[in-house]
This record gives structure tokens, sequence and C-alpha cells, in this order.
């Protein structure tokens, strides 16, 4: 008699990392105001504050990735955006092997490896450029998830900015981090 055999579980993830275009310049405005929106927007950006339009985000799109020290990587699920990551490497040639990064996930999407493959991705980018030297970001000192996992990937505490977001009525510290690459 034949025995039902389980399927070992698929390590091809429902998602998928690459490189934004100024054609998702739509999507991700979409995707930020759904961020925003959401209950754990751990950005200092208020809904209405961000006005972008589709022109102004496919300049932005279209410069970063004609940018040696720069990248905007999307996590996507099918069409749908779920997570993103942004270097911003600096303009003035005093500051151009360093870069700021930002990054988020969907609320629904978290804890599911989107961040860590972003956060590989863009390391790996970044070293094989031989362009930055150095990665920095800020994060709110009350998420601890993502400073667990800055910290997996090599980040150190440089300092913390005091009362430095006032949202929803109260004050909230960030904490600086760096990666020397």
């Amino acid at each position: 008699m034949d025995r039902p055999v389980e399927a070992a579980p698929s390590p091809i993830p429902a998602w998928i990392i690459r490189e934004a275009t100024p054609a998702d310049a739509a999507a991700l405005i979409a995707y930020v105001k759904a961020m925003l929106a959401g209950p754990e927007a751990n950005m200092p950006l208020a809904s209405d504050e961000f006005a972008w339009t589709v022109e102004a985000e496919q300049d932005y799109l279209a410069e970063m990735a004609a940018a040696d020290n720069s990248l905007v990587l999307l996590a996507m699920a099918g069409d749908r955006i779920i997570g993103e990551l942004s270097l911003r490497g600096g303009q003035r040639r005093a500051m151009h092997h360093a870069a700021m990064l930002g990054m988020s996930i969907h609320q629904d999407e978290r804890n599911r490896g989107i961040g860590s493959a972003l956060m590989a991705y863009a390391i790996d980018w970044a070293t094989k450029g031989g362009v930055l030297t150095r990665i920095e970001l800020y994060v709110y000192a009350s998420n601890a998830r993502a400073i667990h996992l800055y910290e997996k990937f090599g980040f150190k505490l440089e300092g913390r900015r005091r009362q430095a977001i006032y949202q929803n009525g109260q004050y909230r510290d960030d904490l600086i981090m760096g990666l020397l690459l």
C-alpha cells in the first residue's frame, strides 16, 4: 500500500527582492501611504505630509539608479510591494563614501525574512560596488525588532538622539547606528 509523501517545504520564498525602477513610482507611493496609515508606522512622517507626485518619485528613482553610491530595493509578492530599502549616498565628495539606510516592511509581512533579505542584498551591493565604506541609519529606540536586525548585520550603536521625534503626542528617542564595510 502506498503511503502519502509529505512535500518538503519550498525553499523558494513567495516574494523576491529587486532593484526599483522609475516604472515603480506609483506603486511605491501607494506603499508608503499605506505604511504611514498603519498602526506601526515607525517613520517620522505623518501621512498628510507625504505628497510626492508620480513624476517626482520617477525622478528620484532614476537619480538613485544612476548614482554609484545609492540604491532602492523592493520586496515584491507578485506585483505588490511588501518592503523597501534605500541607500542614499552622500552628495558631497567628502561624504560620497557613506550612505543613509532607510527601510520598511509591511506590517502584515514581518518576521518572514524579508528584512534580512533586503539587508543582505544591500550590504552585498555596497561591498561589491567599491564606493561605499559606511552605512548609517536612524532607528526609533523603541523598535526592538529593527534594532535586532541591524545588529545581526553588524551595525553598531553610535549614539542616541533624545526626544528627536514628536509623534502621537509623545517624544521618542532614536538611535544612530553605523556599519563600516
